[in-house]
């Protein structure tokens, strides 16, 4: 698997931006359109997130976007290698992440799968500070082989976690060193207590909200979307205001919620950027 994406990424990066966009227009259509691939889990997240604001077709509208901005997300991670992914990317609120770094406590930063979340990760960490996020491997060892070799030479590190609380001691000495522990806060977690996202309860990872009570620190949250193929905006928010009062349990759920808000804030302005693949709701 290994070598074969070598040789697709090859191919790939023979093709200018505009037929690579147009590639996965093409693809969007024979896997959405035609064989409707995830076409109803994406459909039943943007009935439950909007239920009245869109109309059907303008909902099927915002999923056949968004699978195209992930193919092409999927490519721009491909090509990365002639194509560096943080090459064509304006920051907004860059100075806020700046201000929040100055405090030398390390950042803690609210992200989520929108826009090119790998192009995020390497804009942050050379640009501002290197930035680390846990992850999960990705399909074969062949394939996680090549993924993890792209994201390294593109500047994204991960956190292991091969024993409990192995991720937990290395984010602190990441914050110690000043530098970027990164959350993805839009996926259900297993065990996790369901809190209100977009109106309707969700398994809420937790992990950030209950990190920062024992080891406080600026919390930001960055946004990306694509104006073009290879081209993207990302925007910095924050500092947030963490609750802390004398009663740590009830600190976690409101933070945690806190940080919901902020993704659905997000989704809310870019829909059709957001990664709706994903069973939010189970």
């Amino acid at each position: 698997m290994y070598v074969f994406m070598k040789i697709i990424a090859w191919l790939l990066s023979q093709l200018s931006f505009n037929s690579l966009e147009q590639l996965a227009h093409l693809l969007t259509f024979i896997f959405f359109d035609v064989f409707r691939f995830r076409r109803g889990m994406m459909m039943q997240n943007l009935a439950i997130a909007f239920p009245d604001l869109y109309s059907q077709s303008e909902k099927t509208r915002i999923a056949r976007a968004s699978f195209s901005h992930f193919i092409q997300t999927l490519f721009e991670v491909l090509i990365s290698a002639k194509y560096p992914i943080d090459a064509n990317v304006e920051v907004i609120g860059g100075e806020r992440l700046t201000a929040a770094l100055a405090e030398n406590k390390g950042v803690f930063i609210v992200a989520m799968h929108m826009g090119n979340w790998e192009a995020m990760g390497a804009v942050i960490t050379k640009r501002f500070r290197p930035a680390y996020t846990v992850v999960k491997k990705v399909g074969s060892d062949g394939l996680n082989k090549y993924v993890e070799e792209r994201r390294l030479a593109n500047g994204l590190y991960w956190i292991g976690r091969e024993r409990t609380g192995d991720a937990v001691r290395q984010m602190f000495k990441i914050l110690k060193a000043g530098d970027i522990v990164g959350f993805i806060m839009d996926q259900a977690r297993p065990g996790e207590p369901r809190l209100p996202f977009f109106s309707k309860p969700a398994k809420t990872n937790t992990s950030l909200a209950a990190i920062w009570g024992r080891r406080p620190a600026p919390v930001m949250v960055a946004t990306m979307h694509r104006t073009a193929f290879g081209h993207h905006i990302l925007e910095i928010e924050g500092p947030l205001n963490m609750r802390i009062t004398e009663n740590p349990d009830d600190d976690i759920l409101s933070n945690a919620l806190m940080f919901n808000q902020q993704v659905e804030a997000s989704v809310r302005l870019h829909p059709e950027h957001y990664f709706w693949f994903h069973n939010r709701w189970k």
